[in-house]
């Protein structure tokens, strides 16, 4: 009798010890800070503990028996089916996903692992998802892309004012020397033609530093500083800052706008695009024929069009296509040639929110055509 109370008295102390230790897990369980759920081999909710209900503001009662992915944002149902075939596929193992739940201040980013739970006989019962907010750690890590993609920008930015200041002032540079090596050769009676060439040249210069340095003031910025100007005069005043040059090449310039037409961009970025496809025809001239070059201007719903055409060597488009306007890219022999122009016209428009074209026959004309965006 004695024996029999004491296996008694041993098998209710097992089950009472078990009973502390289901207490003591369950407790862990429903007021730890993991998220922890259980669903079917069907994905619909059998078990949620109270600090999941909690952060979500949802009541377990409402839910039980509901579809899992109806507390995951639409555009993460994918990866969750997907993680969740891993699962069945390598049962043995942990799956790892990151989902975002809706929640009434937002959104909630979760890290999940999803577990396959085997029933008596070692078949798949339900899923076992022990999850934890990695909110903030998102938060940090958008904010830390933001910083590279300002950075980027910035940087995207220096090299074009760099290139602005080494192209920009160069021509002007060497449209003043052409103007002092002429005066040197030619008498006195046309000296004072000369100077006059040169003052326009230096006032031309003066304005590009102006423009420079609005570009400087707003470098720690990400906007860049807009206005209007009038297309013809501003076409004008560049096409006379290397008037030398233009001269010494032969070369016919043809353009004939609306005299009242105006152009909403950064002065500074216009100079330096115009300035580009200018040398650039200059540069690639055919030697069969004098370089003609004509622009246009038309009006678009959203874009102002700037046409830029030379009849000169051409550029092979189809064979080049995708490297067009890459950084250091030459499609020709030239050994004065770097490889920027093209790479720098289309960051300068793209960073107004325009585009640009190109149309080219190998050794007939270029046409360049430059979108830019009104009032961006």
């Amino acid at each position: 009798m004695s024996e029999k109370r004491d296996l008694t008295d041993s098998t209710k102390g097992i089950y009472d010890q078990i009973a502390k230790d289901n207490d003591y897990y369950r407790s862990i369980i429903e007021n730890n800070s993991f998220y922890i759920i259980k669903t079917d081999l069907n994905g619909n909710y059998t078990y949620m503990n109270p600090f999941f209900c909690k952060m979500l503001s949802i009541r377990e009662e409402d839910y039980l028996g509901k579809e899992s992915l109806s507390l995951i944002m639409p555009v993460d149902h994918e990866v969750c089916k997907e993680t969740v075939i891993k699962c069945f596929e390598d049962p043995e193992k942990s799956h790892w996903v990151i989902l975002r739940k809706p929640v009434p201040n937002g959104v909630l980013s979760t890290q999940w692992e999803f577990k396959v739970l085997m029933d008596d006989e070692g078949q798949p019962a339900e899923i076992l998802c022990i999850g934890h907010d990695i909110t903030p750690l998102i938060i940090k890590q958008e904010e830390l892309q933001s910083l590279v993609e300002v950075t980027a920008e910035q940087n995207k930015r220096l090299v074009n004012f760099t290139y602005i200041i080494s192209h920009n002032i160069r021509s002007h540079v060497a449209n003043i020397i052409g103007i002092i090596d002429l005066g040197n050769e030619e008498d006195i009676e046309n000296s004072k033609e000369m100077w006059s060439i040169l003052q326009e040249t230096a006032g031309n210069l003066d304005e590009t530093l102006h423009n420079l340095n609005s570009i400087i003031a707003i470098q720690s910025q990400t906007n860049l500083p807009l206005s209007y100007f009038n297309i013809q005069h501003e076409i004008n005043r560049i096409v006379k800052s290397i008037q030398i040059l233009v001269t010494e090449a032969n070369t016919t310039i043809h353009y004939d706008f609306d005299k009242k037409a105006q152009l909403y961009t950064n002065p500074a970025y216009f100079e330096s695009i115009i300035l580009n496809l200018l040398t650039n025809a200059l540069k690639y001239k055919s030697p069969d024929r004098p370089l003609s070059i004509d622009i246009g201007w038309d009006e678009q719903e959203k874009y102002t069009v700037l046409s830029f055409k030379d009849n000169g060597i051409g550029i092979d488009v189809e064979r080049y296509k995708d490297e067009l306007f890459g950084m250091y890219k030459i499609f020709h022999g030239n050994k004065n040639a770097r490889g920027l122009g093209l790479y720098i016209i289309k960051t300068q428009i793209e960073a107004m929110r325009g585009r640009i074209e190109v149309e080219s026959e190998v050794g007939e004309n270029t046409t360049f055509k430059l979108f830019f965006l009104n009032n961006p």
